[in-house]
């Protein structure tokens, strides 16, 4: 590989990580633990997350409810609520 290709494919990889990083997001968690000052520990597909702050009208949580998780582009992430369950 040419050190032009080494550039350009070094440049596509770092321009890749930045759009992913700033980009804001949504996933799926389960809850794994529930704290009194209104955050809880969840569990997504890319690994634990500790302490992220729940919306207020999530008023009720449950160790093992399905969430909803946002993310901004900060990287910063809070718990919208529980899915319907069936």
């Amino acid at each position: 590989m040419t050190p032009r290709q080494q550039l350009a494919e070094a440049v596509q990889r770092a321009a890749s990580r930045t759009v992913t990083q700033e980009s804001a997001s949504w996933c799926l968690a389960s809850v794994t633990a529930v704290y009194t000052d209104g955050t809880v520990d969840v569990s997504t597909a890319l690994g634990p997350i500790a302490r992220v702050r729940r919306l207020k009208a999530y008023s009720s949580p449950a160790v093992g409810d399905r969430v909803k998780v946002d993310f901004n582009a900060d990287g910063n992430c809070i718990v919208v609520g529980a899915l319907a369950t069936s």
